[in-house]
């Protein structure tokens, strides 16, 4: 997946994004007046490295388009498109493969509003344009779980354990958190 610069939808990828998003009837609050202006412009920004400020006017305030990525996000809406970017046939779906980029920085903007397991699901799916870091630098279960086994085996009979020994779990406990000072969202 490449980076690419901004543009607008056209009918076929806003139809195709229209139908797994959420029905604008069945949501809480005032829907968007147009929604495939409000996708412009989460789009836009998504690309761009810039803040929702700098949004043309064009596409709408700025808050109306971060509040409905919010909403997206929190409903599961986002890990659905996110899905099926990555379970995409790369030759086959060209409107997937036009997308899967714009869809990959958009998430990439709420990924420090999702919870832990959107973001091990982003990261299972190898889709590196949506991780708001180095895999290295997210959380892992897996290594989380081993070393936890490590610790209570240690403390189990802590006088007999080498010189060393917690504080390499320690620093291996610290490695499973992950990083999220070295997160960077442009």
């Amino acid at each position: 997946m490449h980076p690419h610069p901004f543009h607008p939808l056209t009918d076929a990828e806003f139809a195709l994004l229209s139908r797994h998003l959420p029905s604008p009837d069945h949501t809480r609050g005032r829907p968007p007046a147009d929604r495939r202006r409000t996708l412009n412009a989460i789009f836009w920004v998504a690309c761009s490295s810039g803040p929702w400020k700098d949004l043309p006017a064009e596409y709408g305030r700025a808050d109306t388009a971060h509040r409905q990525l919010r909403r997206w996000a929190a409903t599961g809406h986002m890990d659905l498109l996110l899905t099926l970017v990555a379970n995409r046939d790369r030759r086959k779906d060209r409107l997937w493969n036009r997308l899967a980029w714009r869809i990959c920085r958009a998430w990439r903007r709420v990924s420090r509003l999702v919870g832990l397991g959107s973001l091990l699901l982003a990261k299972r799916l190898g889709l590196r344009p949506a991780l708001p870091a180095a895999p290295r630098y997210l959380p892992d279960p897996n290594l989380s779980e081993t070393a936890q086994a490590l610790v209570r085996r240690a403390f189990e009979n802590p006088w007999a354990q080498v010189v060393g020994t917690f504080a390499a779990l320690a620093k291996m406990m610290r490695l499973a958190g992950g990083n999220r000072r070295r997160w960077r969202l442009r």
